[in-house]
């Protein structure tokens, strides 16, 4: 075998080996769903670096380039196993496990109820907070907490020399010439308290016999309070009763006072057709009087024939089958002899 085809052979063998491999990885791997996310600012992350959804390695970055659509804004892809329930909820923003750690981008759960996002669609993102913005605000700042230092700085001064001013006044009110007053005002009021015991303890037990009463005032007022108070309730129980029972009269009267208004106009439509109807009636017998007498005088004569009628066939009653009787024979003459 030559040199060259030795060659060849080898270079068949490891290319066959490296696509097997590559699928071999590929089936490891499984199904892959691209998503992509727009940020201002994407320091810290580079195609490759870690995607995670709720803190779990699911897939990795792939490219990173200007949005040609918007400028202001950079285009993240991204490659995310089949099956990570990526919704419509979850948001999508650059972080780090620590303070020194690497970037990677993360992906929040969501919420269960809201749809799942379809491949290439794009997953909400939410700004980064970088050191620059952390520096820039810290600069904003300062100028403000400068000023709430220096408020604090006047309130110590001002705290400090009131300080100093209640130091000195307790200085002076206890100087010697105040302590020989302080001295002869409580001998006096000891005096003055020698002198006067017997009418304070007397003052003492009217004001306690007082107070006794008053209490026992404040216990009757409380019963009659209390007295009064279920009063109130029962009458406002009453009350309350007394506002349902006319609520319900009211409702039952406004139930039955429709219907009973149908009633009325129904009655009041049916006198005003009886009434036109009587008026009928007395018209139609004021015009055919004179037909009703002949009427009545044609039946009266006709009760006349038919009572003679009866009459005649109680008396002879084979003038229903012969008809008109014959004549009643002659009574023969008796011829005389000679």
């Amino acid at each position: 075998m030559s040199k060259e085809l030795k060659v060849g052979l080898f270079v068949l063998v490891s290319l066959l080996i490296f696509l097997g491999t590559l699928v071999y990885v590929d089936q490891l791997s499984g199904d892959r769903v691209l998503y992509k996310a727009y940020f201002r600012y994407a320091g810290g992350i580079d195609p490759g670096s870690q995607v995670r959804f709720g803190g779990m390695k699911v897939g990795s970055i792939t490219a990173i380039r200007e949005w040609h659509q918007d400028p202001t804004k950079i285009e993240v892809l991204m490659e995310v196993k089949a099956g990570v329930p990526v919704n419509a909820d979850s948001v999508a923003m650059l972080t780090s496990l620590s303070p020194l750690g690497d970037k990677y981008l993360e992906i929040s759960t969501g919420s269960n109820k809201a749809p799942r996002l379809s491949p290439g669609a794009t997953i909400p993102s939410k700004e980064p907070v970088s050191l620059d913005d952390l520096a820039r605000q810290a600069n904003e700042l300062m100028p403000t907490v400068q000023a709430a230092f220096q408020d604090v700085q006047k309130n110590v001064d001002q705290v400090a020399g009131n300080a100093r001013l209640v130091l000195a006044n307790i200085q002076s009110i206890t100087g010697p010439q105040n302590q020989r007053n302080l001295t002869l005002l409580l001998a006096n009021a000891r005096e003055l308290l020698d002198k006067e015991s017997a009418q304070i303890d007397g003052l003492l037990k009217k004001l306690d016999q007082v107070s006794s009463q008053a209490s026992d005032t404040l216990t009757q007022a409380g019963g009659t309070l209390t007295q009064a108070n279920s009063t109130f309730s029962e009458l406002q129980a009453t009350a309350r009763t007394a506002n349902d029972t006319l609520t319900n009269a009211n409702k039952s009267i406004g139930e039955i006072r429709d219907p009973f208004k149908t009633d009325l106009v129904e009655l009041q439509r049916t006198m005003t057709d009886t009434r036109r109807l009587i008026g009928d009636l007395n018209t139609m017998v004021s015009a055919n009087r004179d037909n009703v007498d002949d009427t009545l005088e044609n039946f009266r004569a006709a009760s006349e024939n038919l009572r003679e009628l009866t009459r005649s066939v109680r008396q002879r009653p084979w003038i229903l089958l012969r008809g008109r009787p014959a004549a009643d024979r002659s009574v023969p003459v008796a011829t005389p002899r000679p």
